[in-house]
């Protein structure tokens, strides 16, 4: 006859499982690390200050100047007030297109036409504006 009991089977698997899943946590009780840190020789009568600490990578900082620009953009004339309006338009978000392209490093921290201003002389329109832009750079 077969002496294996089937019965008994689910329970020694359930022990074997709950075994398994705490010798991790019991392994991880034995290698917590641990700082020995001796101080001898400081004078106990004046009022001493001791800091410890540890720097990473990430707190490393990186030193940057941020610099602050400006450039006049102007849209092309036109006979229109709309169409000049449309032109600075253009100008403004070419202007956009190639700061941001120049942009290695993700350093530009604004970018801004400002606000169009337009002028009629010989029956032609032209809108211009003064562009801001802030830049990081690194030091």
């Amino acid at each position: 006859m077969n002496s294996f009991n089937r019965s008994a089977t689910p329970s020694v698997f359930r022990t074997l499982f709950v075994c398994l899943l705490f010798i991790p946590c019991f392994y991880s009780f034995g290698n917590a690390q641990t700082a020995d840190i001796k101080i001898k020789d400081i004078p106990a009568d004046e009022m001493t200050t001791i800091e410890i600490n540890k720097k990473t990578k990430v707190d490393a900082k990186m030193e940057y100047q941020i610099t602050e620009g400006q450039e006049e953009i102007a849209g092309d004339p036109a006979p229109l007030i709309k169409d000049a309006r449309l032109n600075w338009k253009k100008a403004c978000t070419e202007w956009k297109n190639e700061t941001k392209e120049l942009n290695k490093g993700n350093q530009v921290i604004t970018l801004s036409c400002g606000s169009m201003k337009c002028t009629t002389t010989a029956m032609e329109t032209t809108c211009n504006s003064t562009g801001v832009h802030k830049i990081k750079i690194k030091l």
